[in-house]
């Protein structure tokens, strides 16, 4: 297993700045488009949303940097984004999770099954942008806490929690899923097409 080097760290960044940005539009037009169908259900599809249109981008960046490593630090990176901008403190630990997971299942699966492997890491790193939204239904109690302590009125946090049930769990689970298998095959193919000339890295 080749480790990182220097020209591999440089370009690792340049593709987490574009997979942020890409999880910021997926935030943009889940919020901002699909709010307005499903109000109160738009923060469920933020997940499937992010991982149909980023999917490009991760796997540009899987041909370009094919070494362990890559795809942890994007999850970790990923995770303290979340942080930063105020999301729920323990949704740094899916994507962290995610990431070295589909790290794991890349580098084992890359030289046997090259395109099961690139679609299950694929998945598998969406499921990372879950973390702000499964403990509304698994940490609802530490959930509540840190809107209080962030000021949230009571309406406000009944709010967030009215949509959650089961069925919705279901729905932003199989959402996520599709989004993401979406979002895979959609960037093979872009990458497959017009980067295919572009040797993949050793």
């Amino acid at each position: 297993m080749k480790a990182l080097k220097t020209k591999d760290l440089v370009n690792v960044g340049i593709f987490t700045a574009l997979y942020f940005v890409s999880m910021a539009v997926g935030n943009f037009i889940t919020v901002f488009l699909a709010g307005l169908v499903m109000p109160g259900l738009s923060s469920l599809f933020i997940p499937a949303v992010v991982g149909l249109v980023s999917g490009p981008v991760y796997m540009l960046m899987i041909r370009r940097v094919p070494r362990f490593g890559a795809i942890t630090i994007v999850g970790v990176i990923m995770g303290l984004f979340l942080l930063v901008f105020g999301h729920f403190a323990l949704s740094f630990i899916p994507y962290a999770f995610c990431g070295l997971l589909a790290d794991l299942v890349q580098s084992s699966l890359r030289e046997s099954r090259p395109n099961l492997a690139r679609y299950l890491s694929y998945v598998i790193l969406t499921f990372g942008c879950t973390g702000p939204v499964l403990p509304l239904w698994f940490m609802k109690d530490a959930y509540v806490a840190s809107l209080v302590r962030r000021g949230k009125s009571q309406e406000y946090i009944d709010g967030v929690f009215a949509p959650i049930t089961g069925a919705t769990f279901l729905v932003c689970i199989l959402a996520t899923l599709v989004g993401a298998l979406l979002g895979a095959w959609i960037g093979a193919k872009i990458v497959d097409r017009h980067f295919n000339r572009i040797p993949a890295k050793q």
